[in-house]
């Protein structure tokens, strides 16, 4: 298991490199099967250092996480790219691909976005990376071999390709987010792979594609949010959107909204109810898709929301856990709950009832205060 000191790694690496990626199990917020609980196998959890080349450049942070939901890295992966030196703001900075077989980072200070193999032992091999066809990327979703990629700074969506020994840019042009949106935060498949979502905080307002047979981007279109400044989301068991409404800051005012997806791209507004906390940021839904968890960047708490078959919201606890920090991200799997927080991850086990246990403030430590995203993967041999 190396530790891949060496930051310029070569792009396009040989095919070698993808031996060893067996019997995997993938839990991200978005586009990829969620994990089952009581999986025997061991679980690890990745997020990047989003680091500059003046401090040796981006790299993947890889950890085992043991029963009690402590973490021990099992090593530092450059990704040959390079991060910004602060925090992303999004959600899907690093997300799983091909059944967790495959990691794929943003490099938001080098515009690039890496592709790994994931080992049996947790560790990572870099396979490849590829432009992400715009400026400052820092979201990223796969469906199948297909992937995009939010590029922030140019306010678009580039594609990409996935291959067993390549990250191939797509043949189709990048696509503009809506001329009226601001700082979009996060990209993500529909369940069906069918569309693509992209909320935008700034504008409180969501951009919807659907997914041609050739795999391009078309039929653009940008709903007001229900609730203010949109920011993470999930899906739930029926395929309904579930939104995270970061509010502005305190006040009460954070909140999340379920909407039904068109088939056209129209969302239709289920519900949207309040949680009393603040900067209601980063959302993950359950395997079963009827408990969603929002971390509150303001408030250092985790609120979760009961998901009826109909799409509608009900709050089922304001604070369900306390994380101690300000949460940056989070992640769900293997009966674990993980909260990246400024710069350490927070674990708090899941309870048969899907509430959270016993938080865990500093299940790993000393982390770059720039870190960015979660993903966490189940492997055995």
């Amino acid at each position: 298991m190396a530790d891949l000191s060496t930051r310029k790694i070569g792009i396009g690496l040989a095919s070698w490199l993808l031996a060893g990626a067996v019997s995997l199990a993938a839990a991200t917020g978005v586009g990829e099967a969620a994990a089952r609980r009581g999986n025997s196998a061991a679980w690890y959890v990745y997020t990047e250092s989003n680091q500059t080349s003046a401090d040796g450049g981006n790299a993947v942070l890889a950890f085992r996480a043991s029963a009690g939901g402590a973490l021990t890295s099992i090593g530092s992966f450059a990704t040959g790219g390079d991060g910004t030196g602060v925090g992303l703001g999004s959600q899907g900075a690093v997300a799983l691909a091909s059944g967790g077989h495959a990691l794929l980072v943003v490099n938001a200070g080098s515009n690039t976005v890496s592709y790994f193999r994931v080992l049996s032992d947790g560790s990572l091999r870099l396979v490849d990376a590829a432009p992400s066809s715009g400026a400052d990327p820092v979201s990223v979703t796969a469906d199948h071999r297909r992937v995009e990629v939010l590029n922030q700074g140019s306010s678009s969506v580039g594609g990409l390709i996935l291959t067993g020994d390549a990250l191939v840019p797509s043949p189709n042009p990048a696509v503009s987010l809506a001329s009226e949106a601001a700082t979009p935060v996060q990209i993500g498949f529909t369940p069906s792979g069918s569309q693509v979502i992209v909320t935008e905080k700034v504008s409180s307002s969501i951009d919807t594609f659907k997914v041609t047979s050739d795999g391009r981007l078309s039929g653009r279109r940008h709903t007001i949010s229900t609730g203010t400044a949109p920011y993470g989301f999930g899906f739930s068991e029926g395929g309904d959107a579930i939104v995270s409404d970061a509010g502005g800051g305190a006040g009460g005012v954070s909140a999340a909204t379920s909407y039904r997806v068109g088939s056209t791209g129209a969302l239709h507004p289920i519900s949207e109810v309040g949680e009393s906390q603040a900067a209601a940021c980063w959302l993950v839904i359950n395997g079963a898709g009827n408990r969603a968890y929002v971390a509150n960047a303001a408030s250092g708490t985790v609120s979760s929301y009961d998901i009826a078959e109909s799409g509608r919201l009900t709050l089922r606890s304001a604070v369900a856990a306390t994380v101690g920090a300000h949460p940056i991200d989070e992640i769900l799997g293997g009966g674990w709950f993980f909260v990246l927080t400024s710069t350490a991850v927070a674990s708090a086990p899941v309870t048969a009832s899907g509430d959270l246990g016993a938080v865990d403030e500093a299940a790993a430590s000393g982390l770059p205060a720039a870190a960015s995203g979660l993903a966490l993967v189940s492997a055995s041999a």
